[in-house]
C-alpha cells in the first residue's frame, strides 16, 4: 500500500454537512461500519440486530469470505429506523425489488464530495480523479478509529481484514498515532 487516502474528521464533517435522507444514511453506514460498498448494498433489513447494535455481514458477501458482525452506533441505527419502510427487504432498495447498485453509491459519494468542496475535479472529465469514494470512507473509518484509540484487533474485526498486519498498515499514515500512543501512556525516561 503506497499511500492510504482518507478523510480526517473535518473532511467527514464536511461530507455529512451536505447530505440528507438516503444519502446521509449511505454515508453513515459506510463510515460507521467501515464496510465495503458491496457489503453495504447487499445488506438486508433482516441482517440488522437493532437490540444488540450489530449488522451481520454474511460470508458470501465479503471479500475474505468470513462472516462478521459489525458494530453499528445508536445514531446510525436510529437513522436506519427513520428511513425504513414497512415490508422493506434491502437496507438500500433499488429497482425491480433488488438492492441499490454500487454504481449509484459511487455517484452519490462523488456528488456529495463535490458539494462539500472536498472532491478533486479535473477540467477534463476523462481525467477526473476521485478523491472521495466509498472505499476512502472505509479507510477513514480505520484511521479515525486508530486516532480515537480503538485497539487494532478490534478494528480488524470490525472491517473484516483477514490479517492483523493489513489493519496495522494504517498506522503508517499518521506517525502522530505512534507519538500519541507513547505520550498518552507517559512512556519514556523522566
Amino acid at each position: 500500500m503506497d499511500s492510504i487516502k482518507y478523510l480526517d474528521t473535518m473532511g467527514i464533517e464536511s461530507l455529512f454537512s451536505v447530505a440528507s435522507g438516503r444519502d446521509r444514511l449511505i454515508l453513515l453506514c459506510l463510515y460507521d461500519l467501515g464496510c465495503r460498498v458491496g457489503e453495504l448494498v447487499t445488506t438486508r433489513v433482516s441482517d440488522i440486530d437493532f437490540h444488540n447494535g450489530f449488522i451481520r455481514i454474511q460470508s458470501s458477501r465479503t471479500k475474505t469470505r468470513h462472516f462478521r458482525a459489525a458494530r453499528v452506533s445508536q445514531a446510525t441505527l436510529q437513522a436506519i429506523r427513520e428511513n425504513l419502510q414497512l415490508g422493506q427487504v434491502w437496507l438500500f432498495p433499488g429497482r425491480c425489488d433488488g438492492h441499490l447498485s454500487t454504481k449509484t453509491v459511487l455517484r452519490t459519494i462523488d456528488r456529495l464530495a463535490e458539494e462539500a468542496g472536498i472532491q478533486e475535479v479535473s477540467s477534463r472529465k476523462k481525467l477526473s480523479r476521485r478523491k472521495v469514494t466509498p472505499h476512502i470512507l472505509r479507510h477513514s473509518h480505520v484511521v479515525n478509529a486508530l486516532m480515537a484509540g480503538v485497539p487494532v484487533p478490534m478494528i480488524q474485526k470490525q472491517v473484516g481484514h483477514k490479517r492483523l498486519s493489513t489493519t496495522e498498515i494504517y498506522a503508517t499514515v499518521a506517525p502522530a498515532l505512534v507519538k500519541e500512543a507513547y505520550d498518552g501512556r507517559g512512556f519514556g525516561p523522566r
